[in-house]
């Protein structure tokens, strides 16, 4: 008889599967480098923050929400310079609140390079104004706001379009 023919090809399969396995992970991790995960700051905190002290945050909310009402006075943006009122009603006396210190981030839903963060610069009977500021980017954008009283917190969001 001749030679044995039956050769076995299954170290190959193992070490070609552990290569593939190898190189599907460092594939994988390229990808997630090249496009992080942006963070979401609905209340204006960091992740962590937010989740240690979720309960108070809500706890505050509610306080805030039975004290206050909030309305953001613009529906869209405009391309170039716009500017921004936010309304908060003292539900007790039906006047807008005093002495709150209102802090405004204006951010796209998926990027946060283009952040815009306002202070409040004055207030009159329609509400606080803040400074103008400028958009370069059509497209859906949110307007998040922190607002404290000093006592409550509150936290508020809206989206809106700019053509």
């Amino acid at each position: 008889m001749g030679k044995n023919s039956n050769k076995t090809f299954w170290p190959y399969g193992i070490t070609i599967a552990i290569l593939a396995v190898v190189v599907m992970g460092a594939g994988t991790i390229m990808i997630a480098l090249k496009h992080p995960v942006q963070m979401d700051e609905a209340y204006m905190k960091k992740y962590q923050s937010v989740d240690n002290h979720y309960n108070e945050i809500q706890k505050s909310q509610k306080l805030f929400d039975q004290k206050y009402s909030v309305s953001i006075k613009n529906d869209h943006f405009n391309m170039g310079e716009n500017t921004l009122v936010v309304m908060v009603m003292d539900k007790a006396t039906n006047k807008v609140a005093e002495n709150l210190k209102i802090n405004v981030k204006i951010t796209r839903p998926d990027d946060d390079r283009l952040d815009i963060k306002l202070q409040s610069t004055s207030k009159d009977q329609n509400g606080y104004i803040f400074p103008k500021f400028e958009i370069n980017n059509k497209g859906r954008w949110i307007v998040l706001l922190s607002i404290s009283d000093g006592k409550y917190d509150g936290f508020f969001k809206k989206e809106v379009d700019v053509n």
